[in-house]
């Protein structure tokens, strides 16, 4: 299934001024190794994904905020919380 998907924060969480990053990954039974482009601004990053995969076949582009991380503890804080998240669910 090729398409566009498109990281919708919840009203909590403050993207708005983020660089955002597409990752392009086959789809439809195609095989290769999927990759990130970026930064962008948010309708830049959904532009260019549009583009792609109506342009390309077997396609899928996911289109998401670049998180200000710089500490492993900082991402290994963000895994627990979605690990959380997904236990309570």
């Amino acid at each position: 299934m090729a398409g566009v998907i498109v990281y919708e924060p919840d009203d909590e969480s403050d993207v708005e001024g983020l660089p955002w990053a597409v990752t392009f990954e086959a789809s439809a039974g195609d095989e290769w190794a999927s990759f990130v482009c970026g930064p962008y601004e948010r309708d830049e990053a959904v532009r260019l994904a549009e583009d792609v995969v109506a342009a390309g076949q077997g396609v899928t582009a996911v289109v998401e905020p670049l998180l200000p991380v710089t500490e492993a503890a900082d991402v290994l804080a963000t895994i627990a919380e979605l690990r959380e998240e997904a236990d309570g669910e």
